[in-house]
């Protein structure tokens, strides 16, 4: 019996990475294509384009097609109230997200799906080599400096992990520069170029999991697009947790691009002190 698993596709290539993975794991995808948002080549595949706030239409599709697995995968914008035009389950749904973040809206989605027997699975079941992992990847070993202001970052984002708030800081010589917020990372790395002062050591970018997170639903990603607005911002070094981030592209992919714009990379072990 051939196995069934349904992909919401949001923005960038990650969806269909996905859908190749899971093709390969000897599952038949049904890519779900977010109209406006997703922007990937989907003709290899079969698809039913959705809109956001379409809830309950979402699940009749898969009820129809005896789909129980889902994996949401890519970047989604979220629109105003009066964009976002939810159906009747999305309005029964959409008075409990009102007062809530992004965390969770996303497991309020998980506990409407599992009630309809769907599960919600990570992308990293099928992906398992796009996690992030340990060590030096590209650049020098990191500085006293670097080391410092990579254990600073991490610490601010522990203390914001269950506040719903950002996946990323930027941290120069024990000085917060940005934290992510709403606009997500490579807006926040835009915005940090004017704040870095130069001479007062490295400027580290961090980025891991928060502490709250549901492995299965919005893992943070890192792509060649992240190290590329990292380096346009004067960012020295890139510390991801290992583990926590999913890879956008392939690490072999993102090292040459270190390594072309001159900046350093490396995966953390949020467990070690």
């Amino acid at each position: 019996m051939i196995k069934r698993l349904a992909i919401i596709a949001g923005k960038g290539r990650m969806p269909l990475d996905v859908a190749h993975a899971a093709a390969d794991h000897g599952y038949r995808p049904l890519v779900m294509p977010i109209n406006g948002q997703a922007d990937a080549d989907f003709t290899r595949f079969e698809t039913a384009p959705i809109r956001l706030g379409a809830i309950g239409t979402t699940r009749s599709l898969l009820r129809d097609r005896g789909i129980d697995q889902l994996v949401l995968a890519g970047k989604v914008d979220w629109p105003s109230l009066r964009d976002l035009r939810p159906d009747r389950d999305g309005v029964k749904l959409l008075g409990k997200m009102l007062t809530r973040g992004d965390d969770k809206v996303l497991r309020l989605l998980k506990e409407y799906f599992a009630a309809q027997g769907i599960a919600i699975i990570g992308v990293d079941r099928f992906m398992p080599s796009q996690v992030m992992t340990e060590g030096l990847k590209a650049g020098d070993p990191p500085s006293s400096m670097a080391v410092a202001a990579i254990a600073h970052g991490r610490a601010v984002l522990g203390a914001l992990g269950d506040q719903d708030v950002g996946q990323s800081v930027v941290v120069q010589a024990g000085r917060v520069l940005a934290i992510e917020a709403a606009e997500g990372t490579d807006q926040m790395l835009k915005r940090v170029k004017d704040l870095i002062k130069p001479g007062d050591g490295p400027t580290v970018f961090v980025k891991m999991r928060k502490l709250s997170q549901d492995r299965d639903l919005d893992r943070p990603v890192v792509g060649c697009a992240t190290i590329e607005a990292a380096a346009g911002s004067g960012i020295d070094l890139c510390a991801i947790e290992a583990g926590g981030v999913v890879l956008g592209d392939d690490l072999d992919q993102l090292i040459a691009s270190c390594q072309r714009l001159g900046v350093g990379l490396i995966g953390f072990n949020s467990a070690a002190s």
